[in-house]
């Protein structure tokens, strides 16, 4: 199976853009050049703001990046509590060889695996006897693959036509598609396999997911992808080498006019020419960032047409090695957490399993305990396995909605979207405030390096 993936899926995905002739510089330290007199105020220290400010600065431009949190990464956050580095947010560099960051990431020394989707184990536990069925007998399954694009083929004509338009969504989601084509028409654990890879693709339950997202340019996660086992948070430090970036500073306002931009803090108000604002979606909904004069409507209603999608992860660290070390990935469909697991001992040897929850499960996860979460998983593990496991001797649950810098993992695009709202976020306005981050990819959203192109992007904006 020489091209598994999990985002380009479905009809209409697949588009490769060509970001990596925006990477530009290719090496950890920004190249400056001499000074155009502009001073830039980037918000955000994640991939999307040290984009945007490599680039700027590469251009001559004077860059200061206001972080909030007290570390550079935003949602890339490496544990180091484990007995190896383990990622609590962003983990993979998608399409391994060929993602435009591949060639910084073996600059910055960080460590990475390559993954093998072929070894991958799926356990189906929806019935009273575990079914155990290796992933690639399940994917791609040729039946569930025609019943969808039957039932697409007349939205997805509808949708390429209305792009030239900027037509409004048809407001049908992906769970109405799902139940129409799918749901008891094909072999359960091939239904639940494909369902557990969508929701955790785009991080929210099908009926959350406008039906127009599996047309959208979705970037493919191909066989042989890079499993960061460095830590991603420390290749965001590679790249923000020599960037001036002041962390724990809060920004509370940022304002605009025909002379600049004002950029407000808990201590103190930053004159500049423009800004490249670069949070989550889910920070710029919630007002915590006062805007003024605001966003244009077009921008507005394209926000109110997106969502914080939501991936938790159970982290456990066991004595020893009680599971099949070469699966790179176990899916457990059904049982007590129906989760997408990497499987750490394959990669490094450590006796360490990391669970992705998405759907429901991810939103669940926010408000059970972390001894219930645990128990949980280890019910469905050792139903999955046949076979007790030890106590964890450590364990890390994430929260991400309920993390106040965030307020989720990646956005995906709800019933009456278009899946085109980014191509709407990322218009300058008044040529003042610029909008980056995964979220206003135009390419490859929800990524980690559609989310460093599109502050890229901000930034030859600007500089036009």
């Amino acid at each position: 199976m020489a091209n598994i993936t999990r985002r380009t899926l479905l009809l209409g995905a697949a588009a490769g853009a060509a970001v990596g002739a925006a990477v530009g510089a290719t090496s950890g330290r920004p190249m400056s050049k001499a000074g155009s007199g502009r001073h830039i105020v980037v918000v955000g220290a994640g991939f999307a703001g040290i984009g945007a400010a490599r680039a700027l600065v590469a251009r001559g431009d004077r860059v200061t990046v206001l972080e909030g949190q007290d570390r550079i990464g935003g949602r890339a956050l490496t544990s180091s509590e484990m007995a190896s580095p383990v990622d609590l947010g962003a983990s993979w560099l998608h399409t391994g060889a060929q993602n435009p960051l591949a060639s910084l990431a073996r600059q910055s020394g960080v460590g990475f695996d390559v993954t093998d989707y072929q070894t991958a184990t799926t356990y189906d536990l929806s019935a009273e006897s575990a079914r155990v069925r290796p992933f690639a007998s399940i994917y791609p399954n040729t039946d569930l693959d025609r019943r969808l694009n039957q039932t697409l083929g007349l939205p997805y004509l509808r949708w390429w036509i209305g792009r030239a338009f900027a037509a409004a969504g048809s407001g049908r989601s992906v769970g109405d598609v799902w139940r129409a084509a799918i749901v008891g028409k094909v072999d359960p654990l091939v239904e639940g396999a494909y369902r557990l890879m969508l929701e955790t693709t785009f991080a929210a339950p099908l009926d959350d997911i406008a039906v127009e997202s599996l047309f959208q340019n979705r970037e493919g996660i191909a066989n042989h992808e890079w499993f960061i086992t460095g830590g991603m948070q420390r290749f965001a430090d590679y790249l923000a080498t020599g960037l001036d970036i002041r962390l724990a500073t809060r920004v509370t306002e940022i304002g605009w006019d025909a002379a600049g931009a004002l950029v407000t803090t808990e201590a103190e108000s930053i004159a500049c020419d423009a800004v490249v604002l670069t949070v989550s979606i889910g920070l710029l909904k919630s007002g915590a960032i006062r805007l003024t004069p605001g966003l244009p409507q077009s921008h507005r209603d394209a926000l109110d047409r997106m969502r914080m999608g939501l991936l938790n992860k159970i982290v456990l660290q066991f004595p020893d090695i009680a599971w099949p070390i070469n699966a790179h990935y176990l899916g457990i469909i059904g049982g007590a957490i129906p989760t997408v697991i990497a499987n750490h001992a394959s990669y490094s040897g450590q006796p360490i399993l990391m669970a992705i929850t998405g759907g429901d499960t991810a939103r669940h996860v926010e408000t059970w305990s972390d001894d219930e979460v645990v128990s949980r998983l280890l019910k469905s593990l050792e139903r999955a396995l046949g076979r007790r496991l030890p106590a964890p001797e450590k364990t890390l649950v994430t929260r991400w909605a309920s993390n106040p810098w965030t307020l989720g993992s990646y956005a995906y695009s709800a019933p009456g979207a278009n899946a085109l709202e980014a191509n709407l976020l990322a218009q300058p306005i008044d040529g003042r405030l610029f909008l980056a981050g995964e979220a206003i990819a135009t390419s490859a959203p929800g990524t980690v390096h559609g989310a460093f192109a599109s502050g890229q992007r901000a930034a030859a904006q600007l500089s036009r």
